[in-house]
């Protein structure tokens, strides 16, 4: 009960997108807000299917569901960038 309300004031992000580079696995997220997220772990592990990160939503009016997508050159190039 007690991690439910915990949970309730965080926002969530879901899975876009997962890949290996060298021993980490990098994982894309999309927030239910528009905005993006990002997170790596150790291939021994996975990158979890939702994740809930403790800040404020964006604004409704600022938010911009087609234009604030990971797009594959965004992923592209920082999975270069990692290297």
């Amino acid at each position: 009960m007690i991690i439910e309300l915990a949970m309730a004031g965080m926002l969530a992000c879901d899975i876009k997108e997962e890949m290996i580079v060298k021993d980490d696995i990098l994982c894309f997220y999309q927030c239910r807000d528009t905005t993006k997220e990002f997170a790596r772990t150790l291939k021994e592990y996975q990158c979890p299917v939702k994740i809930y990160v403790d800040r404020k939503p964006l604004p409704f009016k600022e938010r911009d569901y087609k234009g604030n997508k990971w797009t594959e050159e965004q992923i592209l190039k920082f999975r270069e960038n990692i290297k």
